[in-house]
């Protein structure tokens, strides 16, 4: 059984993986580098991401190799000396450290924003942390390890009244492919997403949506396949943002995984991910000796501890008697769990699809009942203490 799909989604739709196949056996070349190779898909990907985003203008589609590099390109490339950044206790460790990194450098300033034990912000704290020199919002939409969605309409909404100064930078690593994101309702100058987990695509294809007012200094540059007489990078984008040979393989993916989303259609995966966390969550929360941290969820994610056990052995147990992958620990996302628990080791993700069966629930769920049961025979004697929890508090700038 499969439970980790919030790392990367399992299994593809097989739409996808014959469409690799056929690649393989059918195509050659490099795009804007050859002209044998069937490059039209390329656009047409960025035109059913724009679509599924709801931007206007397929070209502000730019193609990484995933979510991290995205961050790191909008975060490295805009801002500048001097700037203050609000960001969230819930972000994935892709927009911590480059940030950290850049801190250090004593480039930028940072505010962190907290959250409730089950990993919600409140969007009014953004705005009581907003200075003269805050030019930048980054918000997790959805959380990789609690599985809560943000209210990022609401923060978009409130940003209008200052007039484009402060870009809004929203990470959809985790929503995108499980539920409706309209940027023309939140006004993101950026959105970044990774195609291997909800979107259903191969691992290393990524990207993100620009804002066509908005130029980044590239993270890279070099051959575009095109305008080689320039010596330098070209303007236009997504030329400006795609330096080197593209994961044309990886983008394909994306091409059929997309429309595999959409016969299947958002609202109904929405729905039964609701209903499958509703349930996981109503039969452990029964459990006396567990501490669980998701509330119902669009995004299939329930994570919990037991006490007196590192969840790392609960997930030897469920892989050991259950051949169940799950995953434990901080899950690169270390700041959320100081609001959480007091736990240093992190917490039990198990995270569903779509394609989760109720009877796979079922056996999980009795799994761990009896587990409860004999929470005595299998508890730590002591928790050992390696180290501290990671803390806001001890990197925030005031």
């Amino acid at each position: 059984m499969y439970f980790d799909n919030a790392a990367t989604s399992y299994p593809k739709p097989q739409v996808v993986k014959q469409a690799v196949i056929d690649f393989f056996n059918e195509e050659n070349g490099s795009f804007q580098r050859t002209d044998t190779e069937n490059s039209d898909f390329i656009f047409k990907t960025r035109e059913k991401i724009a679509r599924l985003l709801n931007v206007e203008s397929p070209s502000n589609i730019v193609f990484t190799s995933n979510s991290t590099e995205s961050l790191n390109m909008i975060i490295q490339g805009f801002l500048k000396k001097g700037n203050h950044v609000i960001t969230t206790a819930t972000e994935h460790n892709s927009v911590i450290r480059p940030l950290i990194r850049l801190r250090k450098e004593k480039m930028i300033k940072i505010s962190w924003i907290e959250c409730n034990r089950n990993g919600l912000i409140k969007p009014s704290d953004i705005m009581k942390n907003i200075r003269d020199n805050t030019t930048l919002i980054i918000v997790n939409h959805g959380s990789n390890v609690t599985g809560q969605v943000q209210d990022i309409e609401q923060i978009g909404n409130m940003l209008k009244k200052y007039g484009g100064k402060i870009k809004f930078l929203v990470d959809i690593s985790q929503t995108a492919g499980h539920i409706k994101i309209d940027n023309s309702k939140i006004g993101a100058d950026f959105l970044a997403f990774t195609g291997h987990k909800a979107l259903l695509g191969l691992p290393g294809i990524g990207g993100f949506y620009i804002n066509p007012e908005i130029d980044l200094t590239p993270l890279k540059v070099g051959g575009t396949g095109v305008l080689s007489e320039l010596l330098e990078q070209p303007k236009a984008v997504p030329l400006r943002y795609e330096s080197g040979t593209m994961n044309t393989i990886g983008i394909l993916s994306l091409y059929h995984s997309i429309d595999y989303l959409n016969s299947l259609t958002l609202d109904k995966i929405e729905s039964q991910l609701k209903q499958k966390t509703k349930y996981f969550i109503d039969r452990l929360s029964k459990l006396d000796n567990f501490e669980i941290y998701s509330l119902e969820n669009p995004l299939g994610i329930v994570s919990f501890n037991v006490k007196g056990i590192v969840p790392s052995r609960i997930s030897h147990f469920l892989l050991k008697d259950l051949n169940l992958k799950s995953r434990s620990g901080l899950h690169c996302a270390p700041f959320i769990h100081e609001f959480l628990h007091k736990n240093p080791f992190g917490c039990v993700r198990l995270s569903m699809s779509y394609d989760t069966t109720n009877d796979e629930i079922d056996t999980v769920c009795n799994y761990l009942e009896r587990l409860n049961e004999n929470v005595a025979v299998i508890q730590n004697i002591k928790l050992p203490k390696i180290y501290e929890m990671p803390s806001i508090r001890k990197v925030e700038d005031r």
